[in-house]
């Protein structure tokens, strides 16, 4: 009877050492929830456990790297989110020392933005350049829709980037042209040249008394 009374209490003891180093090695992760632009990010999470406990990390999608993924105590996981090339909001998650971290990741949009639109340029003419912004892998062309204005760089591109060009000198009336860049209209206005002339005037003038 003895015995079995002793059995009794190391098992007992037992079982509140176990569940004294569980209650020891609960973990904590910060953050859970985590918002990722279109373009991706390389980023970190915070982990808190005991001293002794060892953790582990693990990606559930394949647009998630885990770069560190195993550690104990106080600790952190370092991680890499792919761009999102869809044209739709994407959600994955890691595991991390048994927590659940949610990931939504923008959509790729394809916004373009083309600065400036409106270009003022001297008789003389010259090079010159745009820039351009866009999504990562949005692609844009950029095309003159004169003779006078040629690209010299820059003709077709993704995400940000610019549109470098040249302008002709212009020795006639002042002339209007456009390139069209990212689907936008870029607009130019250039100034007269010296050797502009005017027209001659009528030659048949009738009046009327």
């Amino acid at each position: 009877m003895k015995a079995r009374y002793c059995w009794l209490l190391v098992a007992i003891v037992v079982m509140l050492d176990v569940r004294a180093a569980q209650a020891q090695c609960t973990s904590s992760v910060t953050p859970t929830s985590v918002s990722v632009s279109s373009i991706g990010s390389t980023s970190a999470l915070s982990v808190v456990s005991g001293t002794n406990c060892t953790w582990t990390a693990v990606s559930l999608v394949p647009w998630i790297t885990v770069n560190s993924a195993t550690g104990h105590g106080i600790g952190q996981v370092n991680y890499t989110v792919a761009a999102n090339t869809t044209g739709v909001v994407r959600v994955g998650t890691m595991t991390v020392a048994g927590q659940t971290v949610t990931f939504t990741q923008a959509a790729n949009s394809c916004t373009y933005s083309v600065t400036p639109t409106s270009v003022s340029v001297a008789a003389i003419g010259g090079p010159s350049g745009l820039s351009v912004t866009a999504g990562t892998s949005c692609s844009w062309t950029a095309v003159s829709n004169v003779a006078w204005i040629t690209i010299t760089s820059g003709a077709s591109g993704s995400g940000i980037g610019g549109v470098n060009y040249t302008v002709a000198t212009n020795t006639g009336v002042a002339r209007t042209g456009t390139l069209t860049v990212a689907a936008q209209t870029v607009t130019f206005s250039q100034a007269a040249g010296s050797g502009a002339t005017l027209p001659p005037p009528p030659t048949n003038l009738h009046i009327v008394r």
